[in-house]
This record gives structure tokens, sequence and C-alpha cells, in this order.
């Protein structure tokens, strides 16, 4: 059988119907759609019970994954779970952890890096950063499943945290993801305290997204807006000078973009900018069979190999090619009658994966298309020893006959 990767346009729609038809996957017994956990965490730190939403995509039990850090989680990580699943090989698959807000005063709180006087427990950031790294990132990865890559990704005043992290604690994660960031904060004053430092701090093997949405009063364009005294551009005229800075300053090590959405404003760009910012972070990770078409004389199997060596390097562990681009190669050199690289792919697909009835499912049919009958049968009795698959039990009892 064949398990193709679906590649579907981005758009906003996509999540309603992920929820209810891909992550339907995720369904227990009692028909409920689950597509993760609530855990909990006291943190010594903040004093206080953190909640935190987790998920895990479905794959091999012993799978490390790269982990999503969504802040807001209460609003973002749902839409952050079904970008996730629904691009998975098209980016790593990821294990997505969002970290639920303790109410309105708090998000204020640990959100900002400085203390503002006009708004009240404000100044928390430095604490919240500290629980990140000394209580929430140790605990999760001591209890789940995680590869040493992670991802930060805020919006708005958590855009403003990302930031924030990415200046004074660089180490922390490998990549940051920043929607609409609220670095108009303390009257743009810590930001440009920060922009000072772009051309000190090192960022080696460091990546960031920025999205700007289009919060300009009507009348106005990107470059009239920054002299506006509208409240309704202040944001915009902070976050635009600040993407400005990091092109003129070209931060040594720091690998990024930022991308303006005309048709977004504050409050709608979050989802479609995730997508996005995903795409620019992993857009090295996709193996595409199609260039085989252009170049047939390419080895399959060795260039395949190298391009998961090149991701390994990239995501700095190592990253084997999943059970289901390998297949999918497989079958289109099947495809184009290259059957002695398809064999190979099919074995190294039962090499790496002998807990899926899948890649055994696979193999059989390579043994149906090269007239071997008795190998074919026990590929698929060896894929039903391992889970029962009516498509399967059709196939074997089919060559019985």
């Amino acid at each position: 059988m064949v398990k193709k990767l679906k590649l579907i346009e981005m758009k906003r729609i996509l999540f309603f119907i992920l929820l209810v038809t891909d992550l339907s996957a995720y369904a227990q017994k009692d028909n409920r759609i689950v597509i993760g956990t609530i855990d909990t965490i006291y943190s010594k730190v903040l004093n206080e019970k953190r909640t935190i939403r987790v998920h895990i995509p479905q794959g091999d039990k012993n799978q490390r994954y790269p982990v999503l850090y969504i802040l807001d989680g209460e609003d973002h990580f749902l839409s952050a779970v079904g970008i996730t699943e629904e691009m998975s090989g098209v980016i790593p698959p990821m294990m997505v952890v969002g970290i639920d807000n303790m109410g309105f005063n708090t998000r204020e709180r640990d959100m900002t890096p400085t203390v503002d006087s006009k708004i009240a427990h404000s100044g928390g950031g430095e604490n919240f950063i500290s629980f990140m790294e000394k209580e929430l990132i140790p605990y999760v990865e001591s209890k789940y499943r995680v590869a040493p890559y992670r991802v930060y990704s805020g919006h708005s005043l958590a855009g403003l945290a990302v930031v924030n992290t990415l200046f004074d604690h660089t180490e922390l994660f490998n990549a940051y993801i920043a929607l609409d960031p609220s670095v108009w904060w303390d009257d743009q004053r810590w930001i440009k305290n920060q922009e000072s430092k772009l051309t000190r701090t090192t960022f080696k093997g460091r990546s960031l997204f920025i999205a700007v949405a289009n919060n300009i009063p009507a009348g106005l364009d990107t470059v009239s807006v920054l002299n506006s005294t509208d409240p309704m551009s202040l944001l915009t005229r902070a976050v635009i000078p600040f993407v400005h800075a990091i092109r003129d300053a070209k931060p040594p090590g720091l690998r990024w973009t930022s991308k303006f959405y005309p048709n977004e404003r504050h409050g709608t760009v979050e989802m479609i900018s995730e997508y996005d910012a995903l795409r620019y972070l992993f857009n090295y990770y996709q193996f595409r069979t199609s260039q085989f078409i252009a170049h047939p004389e390419l080895d399959e199997d060795s260039v395949l190999a190298a391009h998961f060596k090149m991701v390994s390097e990239r995501l700095g562990y190592t990253v084997l090619p999943p059970e289901n681009t390998i297949n999918e190669l497989a079958y289109d050199c099947m495809g184009r009658h290259k059957m002695a690289q398809a064999y190979k792919l099919f074995i190294r697909n039962t090499q790496m994966y002998p807990s899926s009835s899948n890649v055994f499912d696979s193999l059989g049919d390579y043994y149906l298309a090269v007239g071997d009958k008795q190998k074919a049968i026990e590929a698929f009795t060896k894929a039903l020893s391992i889970a029962e698959s009516e498509d399967t039990r059709k196939k074997l009892n089919d060559l019985k006959k």
C-alpha cells in the first residue's frame, strides 16, 4: 500500500477540516477524537501550577521528535497540531507543547521583559524564561520522547517574549517564530536597546521568522505609517523598524526572514504565518521524488541517504528517512521499471521499520510485480502478523487460491 503524503495549499478552512478528518486518526474506542493530553507542572520559580498541552505524533514508539513550544497554548495549540500533522514530510514530524496562560494578568506578567508603570503585573519576562529553562524544558525532555531541537513560537505579546528570549537567552532554542510581535512595548525603548546588540551577539545555528500583519490605517502605506500618530498603527510602527534594523545589522550567524501579510490583521495573522514560518525554518527537509524524472541516471538509494545526512547535520541529530518517503520512492522506482533499486529501498524499509505492517505489505507488492509468489505470500503473512489489514488479507487469499 502506498501512503502518499498530502501536499495541500494552505487555507484557513484547513484547520477545521483537520480537526474532524486527518486528526480522527487519534479517535479512541469511545469515539472521542484525542489529539493530545493535558499535563501540569508546579513551578517553584513562578510559585504556581502551570498547565501544558502535549501532542505527540503517531509513529514508531521509539522515535524522538523535535519540539514546537507554543505560547498562548489555550488559543493556538489546536491549529499548531493541525499544521504540523498536515505538513509532516514537508517538515519533520513534531511534538507540540502548548503553554497555557493562568489568566490575563499572568500573560502580561510573563510575556513582558520590563516593567511598565502604566500596566500592572508587567515585567516578569525573565522569571518566565527561567521557568522555561530550569523547569519546563527539563520536565518535557525527561518525560517525553524528544529530539534535541526546539522551536519557540509566540504571537503579539507572546511574540515579544520570543524576541526577548532570542536576544538574552539565544542558545535556549534553535529556532524562533515571532508573529506580529508587540515590540512597541515600553515606548520601544526596550527594543531599541536590544537592536544595539544585533552586531555584538553570535546567533550561530539560530533561525528566526518574523510575521508583520497589516495594521496600517486607511490612506497610509508601509513608509508613511512610520510617521503616523494613529494608535491603531502603533504595532506596525514598531515592527517595521525592527525588521529594518535586523536587515541592516546582518547579525552574525542568524538565518532569518520576515513576511508582510497585506490581507491579514493582527488578530488573523497567527495561523497562516505559523504555517509559513515552519515552511521557512525547514525548507531543506522535504525529499522530492520528482527529481528523478529529470535525472533518471541518479541512484535513488544514494541520493536518499545523502539528503538525510544533510538534514541530520542541519538539525544536529540523526534523522532517518521516514517510512512513507522510502515507500513512495520505492514504488516510484517500480513505476519506472528500476526493479533493483525498488528492491533495495523496500528492504531498507523493512530493516529500518520492522514493526510496521505496511513495509512488509509493500515488499509483498514488489514480489508480486516480479512474479515471486512464494516470497509475496511470506511478506503478506508477515504484514498480517503485525497488524490486520483487509487489503493485505485479500491479496494473500488471492495468492493462496
